[in-house]
Formats: structure tokens, sequence, C-alpha cells
């Protein structure tokens, strides 16, 4: 599903998403530059938690963020999202991303970094599954702790992509290590209607 965001300009532009539904979206997450001061701080209590009270479980929840919850619903736990587009709810501060399909429901958590290792999102987002799964998590962990992977992709870069379809999660990784998760919220899916990750290389930056 989640692809890497190219660079223009020095921001984030462009996130290439294979939906379930089988449309692609071009979804562009135009986060604004660090010099923002406008407070999109999530509430105290999801700040002050501890990574040990929030829990991810694939298909129910993404910490406070459950299946079945509309975007409004979403808001009023975490906050106002620093960004609003059609097709996402961007949170910088926590590291992650929300997509809701058309009826308004969340679908999709997106947690950590499109851009790699040692992208803000992977060192904001902080989450672990009940497993004890998170960022920087290695390939070792995932495999004893989940078994082989439904599919999974190598690309370019030390990239790779694991996806547990029926559990409901698909992992990325750099140099062996978790820096991305997309975790579903819902019914599983069958294999036949999964999430695909396709990993787009940032263009060359011109010297």
């Amino acid at each position: 599903m989640l692809t890497r965001l190219a660079r223009q300009n020095g921001l984030r532009t462009f996130l290439i998403v294979k939906v379930p539904a089988r449309c692609l979206l071009c979804l562009p997450l135009l986060l604004l530059a660090a010099g923002c001061t406008e407070d999109t701080s999530p509430p105290t209590e999801i700040k002050t938690a501890t990574n040990a009270s929030i829990i991810i479980e694939p298909n129910i929840c993404v910490g406070p963020i459950r299946a079945g919850m509309t975007v409004d619903q979403v808001n009023r736990v975490l906050g106002a999202p620093a960004h609003t587009l059609p097709n996402a709810l961007d949170y910088p501060k926590l590291g992650l991303a929300i997509m809701p399909g058309a009826d308004n429901i969340v679908q999709v958590v997106m947690c950590g970094d499109v851009m790699g290792i040692r992208g803000p999102y992977v060192q904001h987002f902080t989450w672990r599954t009940k497993e004890g799964i998170g960022m920087n998590s290695t390939r070792e962990d995932l495999i004893k702790t989940y078994g082989d992977p439904t599919v999974q992709d190598k690309f370019r870069g030390g990239l790779e992509s694991l996806a547990y379809q029926l559990l409901g999660i698909t992992f990325t990784l750099e140099g062996g290590k978790v820096h991305h998760m997309i975790v579903r919220l819902g019914q599983p899916v069958a294999p036949s209607d999964s999430v695909k990750v396709n990993v787009v290389s940032p263009p060359d930056e011109k010297k």
C-alpha cells in the first residue's frame, strides 16, 4: 500500500497508496515546514500515557483509535490533525496518519515514517503491538512473533515489506528494522484483497 514519499523542494509531497478497493490514490501529504506554529498537540492523556498502556491490535485498535470510529470521533480523541486531506488525517507529533473510507469510517492507520528508519515519524511513533512489536523491531522479531508473512517483497535500498494479511498488518523495513506499519481496522481481508506496498524511490536531488 504505502510508498516512499518523493522529495521536492525539501518537502514530502506524494504518497501513492494501493488499497483493496482496487483503486490507486495519489495522496499529497503536504506536511508543513518545521517553523509551523499551529498547535496540533495530542491531548494530555495521550502524551503522558506509557507505551505499555497504548496497544496496537490489528483489526481492533491502534491505541485509542478503534475499529468503526468516524473521523469526528478520532478528532475528539486525538485532537485536531495537523493536516486534513480528502483521504487522510495527519498527526506528525504522534508519528501516524489515518485513512478513512468513503463512509468516513477509519480503515487504515499508517504508523511510522515512509521515508525510512531515520524519518522523524519513527521517533514520534512509540506505540507497540501487544506482543511488543513497533518501530525498530527487527525482521527476526517479526518472524519469531508472527511466523512467515503472507506476502513479502524486497526493494532497492535495503527496503522490504512483510504483509500479514489475515492478521491485518504490514511492516516495512529498512536494513532489517521496522520503520513503518500499516494497520487495518475492521474485519480481516482475504489475501486477494490485500494491501500492497509499492516503494517509489525519491528523485535525485540537485546539488
